[in-house]
């Protein structure tokens, strides 16, 4: 009985795993590649120590909001600035301004979990 729960257990254990897996990367990898360089653009450049400040910051985002509610967050600030009507539509949207909001949450919640630590010389 033991052997045949062992048997149980291990597939149960490696789909449950592989569910959470699904979740965690549901960002496209040329959206973690942006953003990412862009992160390190502006902490440092290239180099070991923004690499891995960089990648748990964007780690942490990853797990702190979906890539759709992300996306639709990052379109709001980027658009929200386009002058006429086309701006309007995003200036003026309350969905667009609430994603907007849960993005800066996330980022903010991102950057007090991961440190920059500069390299000594």
């Amino acid at each position: 009985m033991k052997k045949l729960l062992n048997l149980l257990t291990v597939p149960l254990l490696a789909l449950s795993l592989n569910t959470h897996a699904a979740k965690d990367n549901d960002f496209p990898t040329d959206e973690i590649v942006r953003y990412v360089l862009t992160c390190m653009t502006d902490n440092g450049g290239m180099s070991d120590e923004s690499f891995y400040y960089c990648t748990c910051r964007f780690d942490a985002l990853a797990y702190n909001i979906s890539f759709s509610d992300y996306e639709e967050g990052v379109t709001f600030e980027r658009n929200r600035a386009m002058v006429g009507e086309k701006g309007g539509a995003f200036r003026d949207n309350e969905r667009g301004a609430g994603m907007f909001e849960k993005v800066n949450a996330a980022r903010e919640k991102a950057g007090s979990q991961c440190m920059l630590v500069k390299k000594v010389t």
